[in-house]
């Protein structure tokens, strides 16, 4: 009973906090000046959140076209945009209310007409919904008009034409055709990261390209069918790498470069022959291209670089005689590996640590010029019973490490 008395002998005006008690003398201050708060604002107000809007709305055009020309992560593309919009929305959420009550509390001494009315004369249509078109056009309309359709750009090289960038479409991207000549001029080459992480599936390209830079398809996962052009010479590193559904590559009998890690994790990939004049190819190049069955290796070639056909599913392996050299992880993994042979009259000098430790090697005959066989370069081949080396080659005492190998002399 006493506490019902207390509630009814206390005015509800203090039971609301300051700012609401402030709102409510400014909602009536403004009710008499004839102010709608939904329609109306004050043009200095609304000028600080048009210009907030015309800094953000095309932040997120740029930061999508850059995204979409670069192929970043897309998910990365996603958080920036909504971190974007939190700031847009910080700067552009203050009301005619919270200027008024800061007002207010600035100018204590002074009757809330005084405060409040002057203001007015600033007053302004509330542009809310213009603000939202804008920033919604930035960040929807436009880019999706852009990038409807995939674009392929190009960039002038000498008196030629090579492909700069390439953008992802709405549309149409599964499948894309390079043209022999734009502009009148021979397309020669793509420059490194061109294609890189895009969602094309087939790609063909004029026999005029002599050059793929490195990473140009890198992580293509949907890649299934490229053809390489008849006049390419050179590949670079990681240009194909991860392109897990790629089938049958057919290389062209002008190539002579091969960088590192081109084909790796293609396990998918199927090759024809290496041209004999090839001079070069990088480590890694073909690791783990778990369908790669057979292979030659080039005549020209001084160097098998260290993990070049590691955890390939080469069944029988040929080293010709201009090899010297065989690096650490050569052929690390083979597992389907069975029949290692050396051309006659072989130059090989070296074979690398881990080179050749593969467990279905079950014969091998190490060349007279081999003067060095390194650490575990046999290691595990469970099936090698013998191996034939020659009296001066100083074979590592881990060289043949849980190989049930009889080492003859010769």
């Amino acid at each position: 009973m006493e506490n019902n008395t207390t509630q009814q002998v206390i005015d509800p005006l203090y039971l609301k906090t300051e700012n609401e008690i402030l709102q409510n003398y400014i909602n009536a201050e403004l009710s008499k000046n004839n102010f709608d708060l939904k329609k109306e604002s004050l043009s200095h107000l609304e000028k600080k959140k048009m210009t907030a809007t015309l800094i953000s709305a095309p932040i997120n055009l740029i930061l999508i076209i850059v995204f979409q020309v670069f192929h970043y992560s897309k998910f990365g593309l996603l958080l920036l945009i909504v971190l974007n919009f939190i700031l847009w929305k910080k700067f552009t959420k203050a009301d005619l209310s919270t200027f008024f009550i800061k007002e207010i509390k600035s100018r204590p001494d002074e009757k809330f007409s005084d405060v409040i009315a002057p203001q007015l004369y600033d007053r302004c249509k509330n542009a809310r919904l213009l603000r939202a078109l804008i920033y919604c056009g930035f960040t929807f309309l436009i880019p999706a008009v852009l990038f409807f359709k995939p674009h392929v750009f190009y960039e002038d090289y000498q008196n030629e034409k090579y492909v700069r960038f390439y953008t992802e479409g709405l549309t149409g991207g599964e499948s894309l055709v390079i043209p022999d000549e734009v502009d009148g001029k021979k397309v020669v080459g793509l420059r490194g990261d061109v294609f890189n992480s895009t969602s094309l599936v087939s790609v063909t390209l004029p026999d005029a390209i002599d050059t793929i830079r490195g990473h140009a398809f890198e992580d293509c996962e949907n890649l299934e069918r490229i053809n390489l052009p008849a006049n390419l010479k050179y590949i670079g590193g990681y240009a194909f790498a991860n392109c897990t559904k790629l089938g049958k590559i057919v290389f062209p009998k002008n190539l002579k470069f091969i960088g590192g890690y081109a084909f790796s994790w293609c396990k998918n990939m199927t090759a024809g022959r290496l041209p004999d004049e090839m001079d070069s190819i990088g480590g890694y190049a073909f690791e783990f291209c778990k369908s790669l069955t057979r292979i030659n290796i080039p005549q020209n070639l001084s160097e098998i670089r260290g993990g070049c056909f590691s955890e390939t599913g080469l069944v029988e392996v040929e080293i010709p005689a201009s090899v010297t050299r065989i690096g650490g992880d050569a052929f690390y993994n083979c597992n389907k590996l069975q029949k290692l042979t050396f051309a006659e009259q072989s130059n090989l000098q070296r074979i690398g640590g881990h080179a050749f430790q593969c467990t279905q090697l079950t014969e091998v005959l190490i060349p007279p010029s081999v003067t060095e066989i390194g650490s575990s370069a046999f290691r595990d081949c469970k099936r090698l019973k013998t191996a034939a080396v020659s009296a001066t080659c100083n074979v590592n005492e881990r060289a043949f490490k849980n190989s049930p190998t009889t080492i003859t002399k010769y």
